[in-house]
């Protein structure tokens, strides 16, 4: 050792009482060959506990427990612990780095392309109660308010048209017939040259279906081949229609407007079909007397069916809508049950 702390001897100063006692210091002179001496001693003795024994050269006494040569066996092999820490580490930083971040979903897991099927379903169950919701609340707006009032709301909010339709859609899935069938079958045996009008066509699959020229009427148009406007003011001209039909869209509380409107542009002895859900009528007589007033005559009808009531009217007299007067007279809201 190159530098060695050696221990300086205390001096008691005179005591002036028994109680005091100074203490202090005393230097004492020492030679460089004293301080060499000791160094060597030190290190050729025993290692203590305060000082560091020497790596090399050190005489063992014969009383010392010799150590073992024989190496501590790893309880794990070196390889796999390091391995295990990496992994640890890049877990802690995987964890670190999503901090803050929506946990990974079933599909991002699995790697299939699939999520789980419990996810799915609840993220469904809460997208389509949001629609039927929304639906629900449209419909009964639509019930309430007259072709006017209705064509101004979809217009100030045009995504609100839409989710309507979203949620009729999802309503004739669940239906065990389609209204809409029967008539274009029943149209498709008319002549081909008959002009169609139809009131309320939604997304225009009548159109679609038959060969016929046919005029798409509705309050928003769903696609380029529909007419919007307000059902009681067409562009038709009058006595233009062979055929006029109402597929569940006599909505409002100004049905004979309606009527009226389909009466103008139709000619005498054009038909007029109508298909409503049957919960809609309270008195079927008291509805037939109302388009009776509006210039038809019943030609045929079918209550027959559980849901959904038919009728073929033709007209017989052009009717003015300045000399009708009388209530307006609408049909009952339908109202959809919750999902």
């Amino acid at each position: 050792m190159e530098k060695i702390f050696i221990e300086h001897p205390w001096e008691d100063d005179d005591r002036s009482s028994v109680n005091e006692f100074n203490f202090k210091f005393v230097k004492e002179k020492v030679s460089k060959a004293s301080v060499s001496k000791r160094a060597n001693k030190l290190q050729n003795s025993t290692p203590g506990r305060f000082v560091r024994a020497p790596s090399e050269d050190v005489q063992e006494t014969p009383n010392k427990i010799q150590p073992s040569n024989r190496k501590r066996k790893a309880t794990q092999p070196t390889k796999s612990l390091h391995d295990e820490a990496g992994h640890a580490k890049q877990k802690k930083q995987k964890e670190v780095a999503n901090v803050g971040q929506p946990k990974p979903s079933d599909k991002q897991l699995n790697g299939k392309g699939t999520a789980s099927s419990k996810e799915v379903s609840l993220r469904e169950k809460l997208v389509e109660s949001l629609k039927g919701s929304r639906f629900r609340f449209l419909n009964e707006q639509l019930y309430k308010s007259t072709g006017e009032v209705s064509r101004k709301m979809f217009l100030e909010d045009p995504e609100a048209f839409r989710a309507y339709h979203d949620g009729y859609r999802h309503q004739i899935a669940q239906w065990c017939v389609n209204p809409l069938d029967r008539i274009i079958k029943s149209i498709q045996k008319l002549p081909k040259n008959f002009v169609i009008a139809d009131f309320g066509c939604g997304e225009a699959r009548l159109a679609e279906e038959v060969p016929h020229k046919v005029y798409s009427l509705d309050l928003v148009a769903a696609n380029k081949g529909v007419i919007a406007c307000d059902m009681a003011q067409t562009p038709l001209e009058t006595n233009s229609t062979n055929v006029v039909v109402f597929c569940l869209s006599l909505m409002g509380t100004n049905l004979r407007d309606f009527l009226l409107e389909a009466n103008r542009i139709m000619k005498v002895g054009a038909l007029l079909k109508i298909a409503e859900v049957s919960s809609r009528f309270d008195n079927v007589k008291e509805f037939i007397d109302c388009v009776h007033k509006c210039g038809f005559l019943l030609d045929s009808k079918d209550l027959k069916h559980k849901l959904f009531y038919f009728f073929n009217f033709k007209k017989v007299r052009t009717v003015d809508k300045q000399s009708l007067k009388g209530k307006h007279f609408s049909l009952k809201p339908c109202l959809y049950k919750k999902r």
